[in-house]
């Protein structure tokens, strides 16, 4: 066990650091505060630099306590080794766990001051110390303890912490105001109470916020490979520049997923996949970005689907069209959504009206039809007027994911927040990239923690 409280005695935590990183098999910090000052806090430098993955838990409220440039960072890496969440209110605590090697606990944050002036005390426990005290557990269940209290950082967030950043500034004497009402419209930080305490939302509320959650931070990440293979370097030759990313980076999940991963005679191969990738995603993306650069395979769907189905989808679930949809054009778009196709074939023949052996082309057309002809639940709305409501509609997409999945007002027989995700991103790709359950499973195979289900 050390002591790390220079100056009067013990380490600098920066020695420390350099020491542990070494030979650690992974970086994980759950730090309240942290800042981009002159000496730039190499810590996150210093893991993407040796190729280290890097887990930062940072606290998220009306302050901005995260220093903008660090959230900058991440975003910027758009690897799967440079992770950062975001804790709402109430996490103070300070502890950098390099996992193999030791943890720091204590009450340094990440600042210059912190790091190099204040009078900051701790101390640094050996692996071998944690395993013989029971503390690795222990650490185990506190990072898997904040994951499920705290929220991924996407490009939104970062926006909405801009905007905010910016208005303290001009607004100083009204600063507490600000804090509260950006607070209170952010849909994970209205809730005040302790998250140590007892947890008094409805259900509902509950598993709302656990979908916008999870569907926030893994949008992020599929943003994040997208920016990835369209770049010059990894974007195949068969695939033109100005393809969006967004599809770009669809269908370049699909084919790694079909092709690198599942054979035909084990479905599971993802979670396979996951448990060998798992402490080192970012060397698996980059294997499948060369992979995929190279161009040896066949990709005859992929290239129809970039060129042709995605374009065309586009065209047709353009803002003010999606309500003047012909019945042909609505049966259209959902035969190029995968997700529909895969939903479709798995219906019985009986429930479709259709004999013994009618085919998938056969099957997603009918379903297609049937689905033209019916209102959501509650009789409200057309079917291609939920349709336009999810994509174009007011509000956060994941909410409006939500309600036309879950709430009699938009729900439609037959279709669910995974055909609703993929909808969305072939009218929106640059923006919410096509996502379903196919992109999840290649997310994991890579070694990202994502759910399956959507």
């Amino acid at each position: 066990m050390d002591f790390l409280g220079k100056p009067f005695a013990g380490k600098w935590f920066q020695r420390t650091h350099v020491e542990a990183l070494d030979e650690c098999t992974e970086v994980r910090a759950a730090i309240a505060y942290a800042e981009h000052g002159v000496n730039e806090i190499p810590i996150f430098h210093d893991c993407f630099r040796r190729g280290k993955k890097v887990t930062f838990y940072g606290r998220a409220d009306g302050t901005c306590p995260i220093d903008l440039r660090i959230l900058e960072w991440f975003l910027r890496c758009r690897s799967p080794n440079a992770v950062c969440k975001l804790v709402p209110h109430w996490l103070h605590a300070k502890i950098v766990w390099w996992v193999g090697q030791g943890a720091y606990i204590g009450s340094a944050n990440l600042t210059d001051r912190a790091w190099f002036e204040n009078y900051e005390a701790g101390v640094y426990l050996t692996e071998a110390e944690l395993e013989h005290a029971g503390l690795i557990l222990e650490l185990e269940n506190f990072f898997e303890g904040l994951a499920l209290k705290s929220f991924d950082l996407t490009q939104e967030e970062y926006e909405r912490q801009v905007l905010q950043s910016k208005e303290r500034s001009a607004l100083l004497r009204k600063l507490h105001a600000i804090e509260k009402d950006y607070e209170q419209k952010h849909w994970k930080l209205k809730n005040r109470t302790s998250q140590i305490s007892d947890d008094i939302r409805s259900s509902d509320d509950k598993r709302i916020a656990s979908f916008e959650g999870e569907w926030s931070r893994t949008l992020q990440k599929i943003r994040d490979i997208g920016d990835r293979v369209a770049l010059d370097e990894n974007r195949p030759a068969w695939i033109r520049r100005d393809v969006p990313r967004g599809v770009q980076g669809d269908q370049f999940l699909h084919a790694y997923y079909f092709q690198q991963v599942r054979p035909m005679s084990e479905r599971d191969a993802y979670e396979r996949d996951y448990q060998a990738h798992k402490g080192n995603p970012e060397a698996e993306l980059k294997r499948a970005l060369q992979w995929w650069k190279g161009g040896d395979y066949d990709h005859e769907k992929e290239e129809r689907m970039v060129h042709t189905y995605a374009k065309r989808l586009r065209e047709l679930l353009t803002k003010g069209k999606i309500r003047t949809l012909k019945e042909d054009e609505w049966v259209e778009a959902l035969s190029m959504t995968h997700a529909f196709g895969d939903h479709a074939n798995k219906i019985p023949n009986s429930d479709l009206g259709l004999g013994e052996y009618p085919g998938n082309e056969v099957k997603t057309e009918t379903l297609a039809r049937m689905l033209w002809s019916q209102s959501s639940l509650s009789g409200r709305f057309t079917a291609p007027e939920v349709l336009d409501y999810v994509i174009w509609g007011p509000g956060e997409v994941a909410k409006r994911i939500w309600s036309a999945s879950y709430r009699a007002e938009y729900k439609l027989r037959h279709i669910g927040p995974n055909i609703l995700g993929e909808i969305v991103g072939w009218a929106r790709p640059t923006e919410f990239p096509p996502r379903n359950t196919r992109t999840s499973k290649a997310l994991r195979a890579l070694g990202y923690d994502v759910q399956i289900v959507i």
